[in-house]
């Protein structure tokens, strides 16, 4: 299907594609050097979440506050931990659009800086049980 939900018909599998039945020629290579260069992972972080969700994006123009009415656009979030999932050191977050290349935002906390935010914003979770919870926010 094309954006929109409009429909161009059946489906044909592509004469040239020798791997079989509906698998991508893409599909035969092995990506994890590429991978291995994100300068996300540069640190030592490994990714736990990576996947696009969708957000309804709000402009604020100034004093005026945000519209009332957003945009329903697909962000890519990905969630990077360094340590254990269970009991990570830092976690860091980035949400990136296809639509909007200058669109790129990172959240990045440590254990102190967790309970910084969380004294601030009067959270009733533990650093340890950050990341699930916000994944299971993005999922849900």
């Amino acid at each position: 299907t094309l954006r929109g939900g409009a429909s161009r018909g059946p489906e044909r599998e592509d004469p040239r594609d020798k791997s079989g039945a509906g698998s991508s020629y893409l599909d035969q290579f092995d990506f994890t050097a590429i991978e291995e260069m994100d300068p996300s992972l540069s640190e030592g972080h490994r990714a736990v979440y990576d996947r696009e969700c969708p957000f309804e994006l709000r402009v604020q123009d100034g004093d005026a506050g945000p519209q009332e009415v957003g945009t329903l656009e697909a962000i890519k979030c990905k969630i990077l931990v360094l340590g254990d999932e269970s009991n990570p050191q830092h976690v860091r977050m980035e949400l990136t659009s296809e639509n909007d290349l200058f669109f790129h935002y990172t959240h990045s906390l440590d254990e102190s800086s967790f309970r910084h935010m969380q004294e601030q914003q009067k959270l009733m979770i533990d650093f340890t049980d950050y990341v699930t919870c916000v994944m299971k926010m993005l999922n849900s």
